[in-house]
């Protein structure tokens, strides 16, 4: 399973050329002690505050050492974040919302023949399950998506027991256990797309978060393309950390969601597959601040993006635990 592993992550060009195999054994142990839930695919992951027929969406993958044969259940829970607390807080704790068992999968079309399944739930479904009505919402407001994933030796693996080159978006594995569905007014798709100026207003403990090819910052900002993604009012783009591969890793792609007046970082982005200040750590994860960046949604000439540096802690063993980090993004 080790050497199938490296070469898939050889060939996309994650790791280095050098004989150090030092990081892909970080990758492959997390697999052989446990289990992860890839995210095969993302097709929707808001919720328009006007339609409770909207559907979050996404294709999963069970993967552990035998080939998906320790899946035993997987328990799917949903809980309500209120973030405006102005019509009253109503935040719920976590609710069951099913239990999928191993027999309710179906065989993916890898060569490893590993079991897939989908997780669709409309907006309505999860206000019922949540005990809420469609009053009680706004936009800003989120449903988290949670997973527990059981195994047949009794192990159980989630958002809690994952390391960040798991839990990041965007990798091999995306596993991150747990997802949040932002409450959004739609936007029209051409809308915070096209190139922009992205300077940085608040560096983080790198210095610049995004760096050149050669690792430098960028004295007078760097011109990004940003595109939509995968659901209407996401948005992403491509830099690189200042933790990459330098002169070797490509850029990595980086997401938003523009929610009303303020622009909401995605959660467990990556820095880089060997991002850390000491070898051998888990790599550093960026992810939403407890404050979000100002936007106009009607008018996408000037937004601003705020997010932290060693999001959930994970700062690549660099030191300083959870810092901000602030981009102004300027239509050109």
């Amino acid at each position: 399973m080790k050497n199938k592993y490296f070469l898939y992550l050889f060939f996309v060009g994650l790791f280095s050329c050098s004989n150090d195999e030092k990081a892909i054994e970080v990758v492959t142990e997390e697999v052989e002690r446990g289990a992860v839930i890839r995210t095969v695919a993302i097709h929707n992951a808001d919720f328009d505050i006007s339609n409770t027929q909207s559907t979050f969406s996404i294709e999963v993958e069970e993967m552990d050492i035998e080939d998906g044969g320790l899946l035993e259940t997987l328990d799917v829970l949903v809980q309500f974040r209120d973030n405006t607390p102005t019509n009253g807080n109503n935040s719920t704790s976590n609710t069951l919302v099913q239990t999928i068992p191993a027999d309710e999968w179906v065989t993916g079309p890898t060569l490893e023949g590993l079991p897939r399944t989908s997780l669709e739930y409309t907006f309505e479904e999860l206000l019922t399950i949540t005990g809420l009505t469609a009053a009680e919402i706004s936009v800003k407001d989120q449903f988290l998506i949670s997973l527990d994933l059981k195994l047949t030796d009794g192990r159980v693996f989630n958002a809690t027991n994952a390391s960040s080159i798991i839990l990041a978006f965007n990798t091999f594995f995306s596993s991150p256990f747990c997802y949040t569905i932002n409450i959004i007014e739609p936007i029209p798709e051409d809308l915070f797309t096209g190139m922009y100026l992205m300077e940085s207003i608040l560096d983080s403990p790198f210095g610049q978060t995004f760096v050149d090819i050669n690792g430098q910052p960028f004295p007078n900002g760097s011109i990004v393309e940003v595109i939509k993604g995968h659901s209407e009012n996401t948005r992403e783009f491509r830099a690189r950390h200042a933790l990459h591969h330098v002169s070797i890793e490509l850029p990595r792609r980086w997401e938003f969601t523009v929610v009303d007046d303020q622009i909401v970082m995605g959660k467990n982005q990556l820095s880089s597959p060997e991002g850390y200040c000491i070898q051998n750590s888990a790599p550093a994860l960026l992810g939403p601040d407890t404050v979000n960046g100002m936007a106009n949604s009607n008018d996408d000439t000037v937004f601003e993006l705020w997010f932290v540096e060693g999001y959930l802690g994970f700062d690549g063993n660099c030191g300083f635990g959870t810092a901000p980090s602030r981009y102004r993004f300027s239509k050109q």
